[in-house]
C-alpha cells in the first residue's frame, strides 16, 4: 500500500512565475514597464498583509490590474514603444486613476467585513422575530401541552404569581378577617 505523505509546497510555482514575468519583460517591455510601475500598491499590500489568505493583497491587487488595465490598452493602441510607455508613466491622471482604484480595493477590505457581519445579525434578528411569531401562533392554537417541560413549570410559575397577586387581600382586608381587625395601612398615625 503506498503511504499518503503530506504534499511539500512546489518550489515550481515561483521559478513559473519569475520565467513568466521574464518573458514579459523581453517580449513586451513598455507594457512591463507600465505594469512594474503601476502594480507598486498591490507589492506594497502584499507587504503589509499579514491575514492568513492574504486578503487585502488580493482586494488591493484586483482594483488596481482594474485601474491599469485602460491604460495598458491605451498603451497598445497607441504604438506599444518605450516613449509612450515613458510619458504614460509620467501622466498624472494615469497615476490618479491607479491609486483611486487601490483605494476602493482598501475600502472593500475594511468595510465589507463589517457590513456582512450588520446584515447577518440583521438576519438574524428578522429570523427570529418571525420564529417568534410562529411559535405564538402553534401556541395560540394548540395551547400549552407544545411547550417543552422546562417551559410548563415557568409557564405555571408565572400563572401561579399572577393568581396569587389576582387573590391578594385588598385593603382593609385580611385573610377573609373583618376590617376592624386589620393592621392601618403605613405610614398611619394610629396608635396601637
Amino acid at each position: 500500500m503506498a503511504e499518503n505523505k503530506p504534499r511539500r509546497p512546489s518550489a515550481r510555482k515561483p521559478l513559473l512565475a519569475v520565467t513568466g514575468f521574464f518573458c514579459l519583460i523581453f517580449a513586451a517591455l513598455p507594457t512591463a514597464i507600465l505594469l512594474i510601475v503601476g502594480l507598486v500598491p498591490t507589492l506594497a499590500a502584499f507587504i503589509i498583509d499579514r491575514t492568513p489568505g492574504k486578503f487585502l493583497m488580493k482586494c488591493v491587487a484586483g482594483m488596481n490590474v482594474a485601474g491599469l488595465l485602460p491604460w495598458i490598452y491605451k498603451l497598445w493602441m497607441n504604438g506599444h514603444d518605450m516613449v509612450t510607455a515613458m510619458d504614460m508613466s509620467t501622466d498624472i491622471f494615469m497615476w490618479f486613476s491607479i491609486y483611486a482604484a487601490s483605494g476602493m480595493g482598501w475600502a472593500l477590505f475594511l468595510g465589507l467585513p463589517s457590513a456582512v457581519a450588520m446584515s447577518r445579525v440583521l438576519n438574524a434578528k428578522r429570523r427570529i422575530y418571525v420564529l417568534r411569531e410562529r411559535q405564538k401562533a402553534l401556541f395560540g392554537e394548540w395551547g400549552e401541552c407544545i411547550l417543552p417541560p422546562s417551559d410548563q413549570r415557568m409557564l405555571a410559575e408565572a400563572s401561579q404569581e399572577a393568581g396569587e397577586e389576582a387573590i391578594a387581600p385588598r385593603d382593609g382586608e385580611q385573610d377573609g378577617g373583618s376590617a376592624e381587625n386589620a393592621a392601618p395601612p403605613l405610614g398611619s398615625n394610629q396608635a396601637a
